[in-house]
């Protein structure tokens, strides 16, 4: 353990190396006082090591001993409250927890309150936490829903979150979500109409009513503006899964059928697929993005747009996926079949 903070780094690796053998592949006994060292040198205030105690454990401790949950939650919080909220080890922190979690979801209650602890990274962590808890997670809802009006790295760790368990509750999460959209920007803002496209998409494979959301539109048509071209790609996404377009916004989907970003422009064409809206521009924009004169990113990225809006909805696309995928070649050409296979 000592050698973990050494300036020499090979007896660094050397250290990580021989600690990560006796964790993974030594006798029962033996991973079990591993673990209990590593907890508690990373438990003890001063460590100069937390950093590849925390690699090491979320890397490699599964399944974490029942005996030393306990010590692992209290051991981590430690490292937690003296970290910054968007340190690089919070990361491992927060899987540490999820593991600790799945095999004691006791530790679950336990780990409610640390919601309102007054250190940022707490707080993040926990949002990250919950959120991969899968079912498990939904109680954490409600708070991770409080995270969205806290700090800014707080409040992201809380959208990534929501991403995987918005589905569990929609008619409280789906308005939540559009008010992100509708009053956020930057990376907060993508990662609000990252989750929201994830609701949506996972209401219609489930075949469940969306949430009313009667101004989902034209927030949409606004944030299709935005200068960032992975914004403008989830808003155009989002269009397409919002039900009978608007003049309005067949129009502003056909002006993005331009966009310098090929990536917005096939999401643009599959959402007036998608729509039902007329769609012979959008066709022809998809039929060049996949031929064989387009290179091979713009192929990978057209290809992208029509595997994420689905086979139930490319009807309108067989004919000319036929006649690319006939010329394509390669993965393209692969990919292409696979998604006529797949259509009704």
């Amino acid at each position: 353990m000592g050698r973990l903070s050494s300036r020499d780094a090979g007896a660094r690796e050397e250290a990580l190396s021989a600690l990560e053998e006796s964790l993974v592949s030594g006798a029962p006994e033996a991973r079990e006082r591993t673990a209990r060292a590593l907890l508690e040198e990373l438990g003890r205030p001063g460590t100069a090591v937390a950093e590849p105690l925390l690699f090491l454990l979320q890397r490699d401790w599964w399944p974490p001993q029942a005996g030393l949950t306990g010590l692992a939650v209290q051991s981590v919080l430690e490292v937690l409250a003296r970290m910054e909220a968007d340190a690089p080890a919070l990361e491992n922190a927060a899987t540490v927890l999820t593991l600790v979690c799945r095999v004691d979801p006791s530790r679950i209650a336990a780990l409610e309150g640390m919601f309102q602890h007054p250190r940022a990274a707490v707080r993040s962590a926990m949002a990250r936490v919950v959120g991969r808890l899968g079912t498990a997670g939904a109680s954490g809802l409600p708070r991770l829903l409080e995270l969205l009006e806290d700090e800014e790295p707080v409040a992201l760790s809380a959208l990534e979150s929501l991403a995987a368990l918005a589905h569990l509750a929609p008619e409280l999460t789906a308005p939540r979500l559009l008010e992100q959209v509708r009053t956020s920007e930057g990376v907060r803002l993508y990662l609000a109409l990252v989750s929201l496209r994830g609701l949506l998409e996972e209401l219609y494979l489930e075949a469940q009513p969306v949430p009313p959301l009667p101004d989902l539109e034209s927030v949409l048509l606004r944030t299709l503006t935005a200068p960032e071209a992975p914004i403008r790609q989830e808003a155009a996404s989002l269009l397409g899964l919002s039900g009978p377009l608007s003049p309005a916004a067949v129009a502003a989907l056909r002006e993005h059928l331009r966009d310098e970003s090929p990536s917005v422009a096939a999401r643009s064409a599959v959402a007036l697929v998608r729509s039902g809206a007329p769609a012979a521009e959008a066709l022809f924009l998809l039929k060049g993005q996949l031929g064989p004169a387009a290179s091979r990113d713009i192929q990978e990225v057209a290809v992208a747009a029509l595997m994420d809006a689905g086979p139930d909805h490319l009807v309108r696309a067989k004919g000319m996926l036929e006649t690319v995928a006939r010329d394509a070649v390669g993965l393209t050409r692969v990919a292409l079949y696979e998604l006529l296979g797949e259509l009704p």
